[in-house]
């Protein structure tokens, strides 16, 4: 496991402690992770355990069942109990560091030492540098019994006005469940992903962002399982969506949105029926577009590499309609060359497509 993959972990594994406790404990084994230095973190976290292991004595020290409760402010002397336990690990660990570097290393003559002290915040830089260095360079195949699952849930106020997805890796499925109400949560499933942080930003009046970054020398072996993100809510919780998935597909359940940007790297859409009141934007430079049934639509620009399906809510003659391929264009059973034009009062359709384009056809 990687020192990002272990943090990751134990950082989830710590949520049932205060906020101040939990980042505590992280910024603790991070300096640990950093005194052992890149070449010796295997060590280092072999001497530590799994992130369970370690998890779980931190939250036998602190919960009322050991020898004292739970700190009511940082000061609480119990706080710091694990870290006094732990210091005396990390004190036996540099001294084995220290022995097998210094069986390693040449000596140097008194003569050729330099007299200059070199302060401790050099060094960790200098580490610092030389550990991202290697983590951007070297190939990281994370194995598929390293992959992980987690749910966050978020209050569905939080999102009334805003859900902002990003993520490099991995797809996307909304399901919609009518018995949730406002007072309740939403629910993000992770499953199948590497243990890397998932960063959360709520904004001001119902505005949140999550994004899924991981590491670009991160590969994931190829008889992993898929990973995916599922995200129930209630079909109308949301006022305007936007996705950009780097690789990966999303699936769509009926929702009922103001507006809805998608921008698919490498994947395709496909969704139930979609309401969107005003506008619809979708780049899918690889991927394909289906649509089972699109009501409301102000107006849509779609452009996607392979083909665009879409089964509108009336006539296409009853939209403004400017849909181009290198194909051809289907509406009902009549098809046009590569082109179809057409101009209505219900709204505007601008599609592009390197495939076929269908409209209102049913399969």
């Amino acid at each position: 496991m990687t020192r990002t993959a272990f943090l990751a972990a134990l950082e989830q594994l710590l949520a049932p402690l205060p906020e101040a406790e939990r980042k505590d404990a992280l910024s603790y084994y991070e300096d640990y992770l950093d005194a052992a230095g890149p070449e010796n973190e295997p060590q280092a976290m072999a001497e530590l355990g799994t992130p369970e292991e370690v998890a779980r004595k931190i939250l036998e020290e602190q919960s009322p069942a050991g020898t004292c409760a739970a700190p009511a402010s940082p000061a609480h002397p119990c706080r710091n109990r694990w870290r006094m336990v732990l210091g005396g690990g990390l004190a036996a660990l540099a001294v084995c560091i220290l022995l097998f570097q210094h069986s390693k290393a040449t000596p140097v003559p008194p003569d050729a030492a330099s007299s200059e002290p070199v302060s401790s915040s050099a060094v960790a830089e200098s580490r610092e540098t030389s550990f991202v260095a290697d983590m951007n360079t070297t190939p990281v195949t994370i194995p598929a019994d390293d992959l992980g699952e987690s749910t966050l849930q978020i209050p569905l106020e939080k999102l009334k006005q805003e859900l902002t997805l990003s993520l490099n890796y991995g797809s996307v499925t909304f399901v919609t469940d009518p018995s949730l109400t406002s007072d309740k949560y939403a629910t993000f499933q992770f499953d199948n992903f590497p243990h890397s942080p998932v960063l959360r930003t709520t904004g001001g009046e119902g505005r949140t962002a999550l994004t899924f970054e991981m590491p670009e020398n991160w590969q994931v072996a190829p008889e992993a399982p898929e990973a995916m993100l599922t995200v129930t809510i209630p079909a109308d919780a949301l006022t305007r969506l936007v996705l950009n998935l780097e690789v990966g597909d999303v699936r769509l359940a009926p929702l009922q949105l103001k507006t809805l940007t998608v921008a698919l790297t490498n994947g395709s859409l496909r969704a139930e029926d979609l309401t969107v009141t005003q506008d619809l934007l979708m780049e899918l430079p690889i991927g394909g577009c289906t649509i089972d049934h699109l009501s409301a639509a102000e107006y849509v620009n779609i452009t996607a590499r392979r083909s665009i399906h879409l089964h509108l809510d009336g006539d296409p003659a009853d939209y403004t309609t400017d849909a181009r391929t290198n194909n051809v264009v289907r509406i009902g059973s009549k098809e046009y060359d590569k082109s179809y034009a057409s101009s209505g009062p219900n709204g505007i359709l601008n599609l592009y497509a390197g495939g076929l384009i269908y409209l209102n056809v049913d399969e």
